[in-house]
Formats: C-alpha cells, sequence, structure tokens
C-alpha cells in the first residue's frame, strides 16, 4: 500500500518495493527533480526554445558524420 504523510515542511511518501516496477519509479522520481528545479528556474519558455535549438545543432555538427554515409557528404 502506498502511504503519503504530511508534515509542516515534507510531504512523505512511501512506496512498497513490489508495487511499482524500478524503472518506472526512477523516471518519477527523475520527473519530480525536473518539476522542483524547473519551478526555481527564471528561464524564460523562449530561452529554453533558444537553448534546446542550440543544443540540437551543436549536436548534429558534432554526429552527423555518423548518419550520413560518406558518398552523400
Amino acid at each position: 500500500m502506498i502511504t503519503v504523510e504530511t508534515t509542516n515542511t515534507d510531504v512523505r511518501v512511501t512506496i512498497p518495493r513490489d508495487a511499482v516496477p524500478t524503472r518506472q519509479l526512477n523516471a518519477f522520481v527523475d520527473w519530480l527533480r525536473l518539476e522542483e528545479v524547473a519551478q526555481r528556474s527564471r528561464l524564460t519558455e523562449k530561452e529554453a526554445d533558444h537553448l534546446a535549438e542550440e543544443a540540437k545543432a551543436g549536436l548534429w555538427t558534432t554526429n552527423k558524420e555518423k548518419f550520413i554515409p560518406p558518398s552523400e557528404r
């Protein structure tokens, strides 16, 4: 049984090991951590989109040789 305990400063969730597969639980905890960071961030959506585009462009520049055969470059 999943239980939730609330105090003045915390919310504690207890999940039995066999209640949720480890992979799904880790994904959920990662999502919670991301939400925590996002709540503290002052980054605007426009700035975030710009950073994402820069990252994608850099990734492509660095790795395009792995995806395009030499005969097509």
